[in-house]
């Protein structure tokens, strides 16, 4: 039974928003950082599994690399849930909110995740840093939080 004051979200309700998220992020790297190269950006996350091989592996490597893509924009989308239902400031402040996580995002993949994975380490570049957080910020984190915003004031 759910209390007047606590927050549950479906996973009906938040399949849409990763959705919708890992797409516009999925769209993104792909536009601005493979300069239009769909294979080149789905088959790189395939490679945190498969290394070099990853891209040799044609059409299976573009898939594995898009259920990669978005299982992780998922996982981002309901942790972004479950934080919204313990921390009321995040519901408030939604473009705050959107723009801290979108960091919180940039930080978890890029200094916990592709590090653990078979991608090769590269040179820290500040100005790719901050073109990968901006795209994060819009295209994950701003969309996430307005939306799960959205669909708690659309259950009370």
């Amino acid at each position: 039974m759910k209390k007047s004051n606590q927050n549950v979200f479906s996973f009906g309700t938040l399949f849409p928003i990763g959705l919708i998220a890992g797409t516009l992020d999925g769209l993104a790297a792909v536009i601005f950082l493979a300069k239009m190269n769909f294979v080149r950006v789905f088959q790189y996350i395939a490679s945190a599994i498969l290394g070099k091989a990853a891209y040799a592996g044609g059409a299976k490597t573009v898939l594995l690399g898009l259920i990669l893509h978005y299982f992780i924009a998922f996982s981002f989308t309901f942790f972004f849930a479950l934080l919204t239902t313990r921390i009321s400031a995040l519901r408030k402040n939604i473009l705050i909110s959107g723009v801290i996580y979108g960091i919180f995002v940039w930080t978890v993949m890029n200094l916990l995740v592709v590090p653990l994975t078979k991608i090769p380490l590269t040179p820290f570049h500040a100005e790719k840093a901050l073109i990968n957080a901006i795209i994060l910020i819009f295209c994950i984190g701003l969309p996430v939080s307005y939306l799960t915003a959205r669909s708690l004031r659309f259950q009370s």
